[in-house]
């Protein structure tokens, strides 16, 4: 029980480190703004919130592809120049809308190879309905939901949810991207055991994008 409270392994560079407080002190909460071009379903993540933009998909949650968490939003930053350190809590405000009175958001983080490859370092989720939150209780980085009752969408008109995404810590080495992924299901496929159970309802789900828009918040460590 000696020595500094926290212990850290830090992927990426695969070491152990030491650490007095939680989170760090010297945390620089970075925002980084969903974007790009408005076809498809692949996006871009920047410092620089860009103009506004919208990026649609359809969930069926009796297809094929559902089964295996799609369809899904890609968005990834530019390649790293240098190393760039992301340890403590991370939150996605997410500024959405849908078609149906519910819908299930699932947000995957990841560390993108320059080869295309992609380790899965962290994962949030959040039912629309349950996107109510205690201000007292809740932090910048960290947003508290009441959970204490049921609040309906009301179809295509714009929402934020804050979605936690559970704290990792990862050093996203040069030539690797941010990568974050949004869908409406989880992959009964990928993860038979632990896979969660989402709203059977059809719904075409938007996000928004750009300048007010949906943005990662990540908690970057300076190198």
């Amino acid at each position: 029980m000696e020595g500094p409270p926290i212990q850290l392994y830090i992927q990426g560079e695969d070491v152990w480190r030491s650490e007095e407080d939680w989170p760090l002190a010297r945390t620089v909460w970075t925002d980084f703004h969903l974007g790009g071009p408005r076809d498809g379903l692949v996006g871009t993540l920047s410092e620089s919130p860009g103009s506004g933009g919208e990026r649609t998909y359809e969930y069926d949650p009796l297809s094929e592809e559902s089964r295996y968490g799609n369809p899904r939003l890609v968005y990834r930053t530019e390649p790293m120049a240098g190393p760039m350190e992301v340890t403590g809590p991370i939150v996605l405000n997410l500024a959405a809308k849908s078609s149906a009175e519910d819908t299930d958001w699932f947000v995957v983080l990841m560390d993108e190879g320059p080869d295309g490859e992609s380790r899965t370092l962290t994962k949030g989720w959040l039912r629309s309905s349950h996107r109510e939150v205690d201000a007292e209780r809740s932090k910048p980085w960290q947003p508290w939901h009441t959970h204490a009752s049921e609040i309906p969408l009301t179809p295509n008109q714009p929402e934020t949810f804050a979605i936690e995404i559970m704290p990792t810590c990862n050093v996203f080495q040069p030539g690797h991207r941010v990568r974050l992924e949004i869908a409406s299901c989880d992959s009964v496929a990928d993860n038979f055991f632990w896979y969660h159970a989402a709203k059977a309802l059809k719904a075409r789900n938007t996000v928004l994008e750009g300048s007010g828009g949906s943005r990662l918040v990540l908690p970057v460590i300076p190198r």
